[in-house]
């Protein structure tokens, strides 16, 4: 009687181990945050991190990060943030994504979706812009498919202004050729631990840099020009150490601040 069944059973396990072997193994992704994208009520924002993030998942995490963007109108030209490979290290947020990813189109849709968020005036399907661009981390000890990765290459090397992302000469470049944002993988703030997921996307954007002496901007003159304009632009600093991002600069920024919500004389 053993025989049989085995006789059975046998070539359907082995079919069946074949299958699984061929299917796809669903990666988890998230996204590493660094400022307004985590706490913007503005245009889309709500609705992607509603319909794209676990954002009960939000970690605090490593990041090395620093106010360096001068922003135009809207922000008041103002300063927000950017990655910058030699600063002091950080504190930004991890979110995962509500959605896995089993291949490359569904990791660049992620792209996709969070390069919407962080400029709403895109063209759809777009991921980068002259000033910036989505970027991607890798957890150096999961083993994450080659196809995904030479897709991912292949999608940001036909992205026009891909990876316009200014540092330092002594920082180097910050996103590579095939788009992956050039910084240690981030641990959990509370207990060190690597972040568990398989892969990050982050928004990156182009800080200002002096062309004369190579620096990024002083704290001076973060504050000054949010003590120059009306007060609400200087909540992107307020609210970003209200949901837990920070900076090395934080205190000597906050030093230098007018009180949170007093407008300019």
């Amino acid at each position: 009687m053993f025989r049989p069944l085995c006789q059975n059973w046998l070539p359907r396990l082995l079919k069946l181990l074949r299958l699984t072997r061929n299917e796809p193994v669903p990666l988890n992704v998230g996204i590493l945050i660094i400022g307004s994208l985590l706490w913007d009520f503005e245009d889309n924002r709500p609705a992607w991190r509603d319909a794209r993030l676990d954002i009960a998942s939000a970690e605090a995490v490593t990041a090395p990060i620093r106010y360096g963007r001068l922003s135009g109108k809207k922000r008041g030209h103002t300063y927000t943030m950017v990655f910058s490979r030699l600063c002091q290290i950080g504190q930004g947020k991890v979110v995962r994504c509500s959605h896995t990813v089993s291949s490359a189109a569904d990791l660049i849709a992620e792209a996709k979706h969070l390069w919407k968020a962080e400029e709403p005036d895109a063209a759809a399907g777009r991921i980068a812009a002259n000033w910036g661009c989505v970027a991607l981390l890798c957890n150096p000890a999961r083993n994450i498919p080659e196809d995904i990765l030479t897709s991912w290459a292949e999608r940001v090397a036909n992205e026009p202004g891909y990876g316009n992302v200014s540092q330092t000469h002594e920082e180097g470049r910050l996103v590579s050729d095939d788009g992956v944002l050039r910084i240690d993988w981030p641990r959990l703030v509370e207990s060190g631990a690597p972040v568990s997921l398989d892969l990050l996307l982050v928004a990156a954007n182009d800080p200002r840099i002096t062309v004369t002496t190579p620096a990024y901007p002083g704290v001076e003159t973060i504050a000054n020009a949010w003590n120059a304009a009306a007060s609400k632009h200087a909540e992107y600093f307020w609210k970003n150490l209200d949901n837990g991002i920070r900076t090395f600069q934080d205190d000597e920024i906050r030093a230098r601040l007018r009180p949170r919500g007093q407008e300019p004389r």
